[in-house]
């Protein structure tokens, strides 16, 4: 039974503060039923900047730093300053920015607003000036805002409640100002809970403009005046936002009665106006801050300290640590990566759990501090969060996470294990490189870790530990165990020892980039020959998918079927197809096309019943899937030549493809249609699009560049998009022939 103080904050963001306000929002208690008590109200109480104005000892309740707010009046417009300062919590909904104003009379707490924000603007030079954004502009932001990691606590463009608030972001930036935010986040707020994403300047653009997309004319104008100027530089002490925010140095130093003298009913924490900051806490909230400083003077433990920082970063949003924290369901799809071959690890930012005992120290640093990755097939970005907020954590993970010594037998060097090392990860043993990449290079279309980097970044006891049962540290992990049981299925190698077959991998992969590659990383291409016989694979083909069927016919002529849509892919002449990308990469991969003058066929259905000559053809999908069509087989002939068999619009269909030479020799494809029974009036066969489609004379038509077709009949040519199609009525049995300019 979960305690019920965990129950109580289960609903924390959604509960609802005082006078209906909503509460601040904290990332990474957006699910707070997985956090214990005590660290989720360390996490407010350090998320609220509590500690800026009461001193503590507690480094658990440090105070997140507060925007530095140097330059602030050439980064956001004043008249957002003047609202936000007034109304912080009805101006951005869930903001974590105190009310300070609101004991003030009405009168007074707008006069008062206003001279902060003439302050504020003078800050820094110029005020932003308004730029539209590009409407492509916008369209790659709200791609990269919805892959690189933002939607990992914002929300995506389909609001989600649990989301850390964005605020007004068109009242407030102008398009360069939040491009120059985007870039280096942390330069204007170091707290590093809004972490720096590395994009690059483009990138930032871009991101603005989707942020910024509504905005279609400049804010309000904006003038600093002097006088009111210089009295909201003395409010700005007077009501000590020097407390939390920089102006041109530090911060002052806290000034009121310590944390551990804060009666819990009283201030900030009474729910009452008065002259101190409202929060608009809920109950929830307000129960868990009253918990933190109610808790024992002893300091918490490293795995306390581990939690607080992953909550207080919220690390947690895309990263699973034991029962904590990982991609919520409602934010799923928008993890994704660059190789669909690696399942969930391509597209999901790996677990933290025991990552302590698996990475180096320096390494991990980097990762937390630099936001250094090794996984570039992630779209989602490691961010940098910088030392002074994420360099503890680095710390902690390395004092927690252990494991037990790994049982090996080293290798001696006059024994050269790195030579024997190098053929074990070859493609003659364990074939490392059929997944891992090597100095960048791939012997497949998997392309996992870099084998070169593995002992810069790994613990030499986890890389046997791991190896040794992968399904232990990575349940879904696609690596194979080579040691079930703790035998080797080499006993050839070391006597079959598995320690010393995982010690000599190590020893190997230890020389790094300077490693000579194992054997097998340049492979020779697998050409598929064709010579008296048609040749049939049945594998994933350019524009079909995995539903392709390749026909390599004599004479140096070939073509692709898709069974999924019913419907010719392309012919092309010359080379068949190479094929190691489909052998050699677990099935996962693509027929490379060999040839030359290939023509590509539309997608969509290749068959419809029209009502009239000028009713549209129906569309192919926006998402591919299988025609509601059906394929049922295909049979051969003497020569390994296949009729393909299929329905559509409830007529059963024979397609058969034949090889055949023109008067000069050369070859040509001669296609036909049978229709055991009769077809249903109105039905058409498109037999291609193409901007240019002009008659030859004779049922003769060229299309595009390469290919010519004879057809049985007067087609009807018509105008489709930018360019035209051909049709032809079926009424029967159809034979059409496919010349391509280049065949031999």
């Amino acid at each position: 039974m979960k305690p019920l103080l965990a129950i109580i904050l289960a609903a924390l963001p959604f509960a609802t503060g005082a006078a209906g306000v909503a509460p601040p929002v904290i990332g990474g208690l957006t699910r707070p039923e997985k956090t214990t008590p005590r660290i989720s109200g360390a996490v407010l109480l350090s998320e609220l900047s509590c500690a800026a104005c009461h001193a503590t000892a507690r480094p658990d309740l440090a105070a997140k730093p507060g925007p530095d707010l140097s330059a602030v009046g050439a980064r956001a417009h004043g008249a957002h300053l003047r609202e936000f300062i007034a109304n912080p919590a009805a101006t951005k909904p869930g903001t974590t920015m105190p009310d300070v104003l609101g004991h003030l009379p009405a009168a007074e707490r707008t006069a008062t607003a206003d001279a902060l924000a003439h302050y504020l603007a003078t800050l820094g030079g110029a005020s932003p000036t308004f730029t539209p954004p590009a409407p492509p502009a916008v369209e790659r932001g709200r791609n990269l805002y919805h892959s690189v990691g933002c939607v990992a606590c914002h929300s995506p463009e389909t609001p989600l409640a649990d989301s850390v608030p964005l605020g007004p972001v068109a009242a407030k930036y102008s398009l360069a100002s939040l491009a120059k935010f985007l870039e280096d986040p942390l330069a204007v707020r170091p707290g590093g809970r809004m972490p720096d994403a590395k994009l690059d300047h483009f990138e930032a653009v871009d991101i603005a403009s989707y942020l910024l997309r509504d905005q279609t004319a400049p804010p309000p104008a904006f003038r600093p005046d002097p006088h009111l100027a210089a009295r909201g530089k003395m409010l700005f002490t007077q009501h000590r936002c020097d407390a939390c925010h920089t102006v041109d140095g530090p911060r002052t130093r806290p000034a009121l009665a310590a944390l551990d003298q804060v009666r819990p009913g009283r201030g900030c924490l009474s729910a009452q106006p008065g002259a101190w900051p409202q929060y608009s806490l809920s109950d929830a909230q307000r129960t868990a801050v009253r918990a933190a400083l109610a808790a024992p003077e002893e300091p918490l433990s490293a795995a306390e300290n581990v939690e607080l920082s992953l909550t207080r970063l919220n690390c947690l949003a895309c990263h699973q640590r034991d029962e904590l924290g990982g991609v919520p369901a409602n934010r799923n799809a928008h993890f994704t990566g660059k190789d669909e071959n690696l399942g969930d690890q391509g597209r999901l930012p790996p677990p933290l759990t025991g990552v302590g005992a698996k990475l180096k120290r320096d390494w991990l640093r980097e990762v937390v501090v630099n936001g250094a990755s090794a996984r570039p097939y992630l779209n989602t970005r490691m961010p940098k969060f910088g030392a002074a907020n994420a360099e503890p954590l680095a710390h902690w993970l390395k004092q927690v996470d252990t494991l037990p010594p790994a049982e090996f037998t080293r290798v001696a060097k006059g024994d050269k294990p790195h030579e024997i090392g190098r053929e074990l990860a070859g493609s003659k043993a364990f074939n490392c490189i059929a997944c891992h990449t090597f100095r960048g290079k791939s012997a497949a279309p998997i392309r996992a870790l870099d084998l070169t980097t593995m002992t810069e970044r790994l613990e030499e006891t986890w890389f046997h530990h791991f190896l040794a049962n992968p399904q232990r540290f990575a349940p879904l992990t696609i690596m194979p165990g080579f040691w079930p049981d703790g035998k080797s299925p080499l006993p050839d190698v070391l006597g079959g020892d598995s320690g010393q077959q995982r010690d000599v991998l190590w020893q190997y992969l230890e020389r790094g980039p300077e490693a000579r590659e194992p054997q097998g990383l340049v492979l020779e291409p697998l050409v598929i020959p064709v010579t008296d016989e048609a040749v049939i694979i049945r594998r994933a083909f350019p524009g079909i998918g995995k539903r392709g069927i390749g026909v390599g016919y004599p004479g140096g002529i070939n073509l692709s079927f898709d069974a999924g849509q019913m419907r010719l892919g392309s012919i092309w002449s010359g080379g068949f197809i190479e094929a190691s990308a489909l052998w050699r990469g677990q099935g996962a991969g693509q027929a490379r096309i060999l040839g030359k003058d290939t023509t590509t066929f539309p997608p969509g259905p290749a068959f419809a019943v029209l009502d009239s000559p000028d009713a549209a053809w129906p569309a192919p999908d926006a998402t591919p899937r299988p025609s509601p069509h059906a394929f049922t087989g295909y049979t051969l002939d003497a020569q390994q030549r296949p009729t393909l068999r299929y329905s559509v619009e409830g007529v059963s269909v024979e397609d058969f493809f034949l090889e055949r030479r023109d008067p000069g020799g050369r070859v040509f494809i001669e296609r036909t249609l049978k229709f055991p029974a009769a077809p249903p009036a109105g039905l058409h066969f498109r037999v291609a699009t193409d901007k240019l489609i002009e008659p030859r004379g004779g049922h003769e038509f060229a299309v595009g560049q390469n290919l010519r077709v004879r057809l049985p009949s007067e087609p009807l040519v018509r105008p489709a998009g930018e360019g035209k199609e051909l049709l032809l009525p079926v009424r029967g049995e159809l034979r059409i022939e496919y010349h391509l300019t280049a065949t031999p």
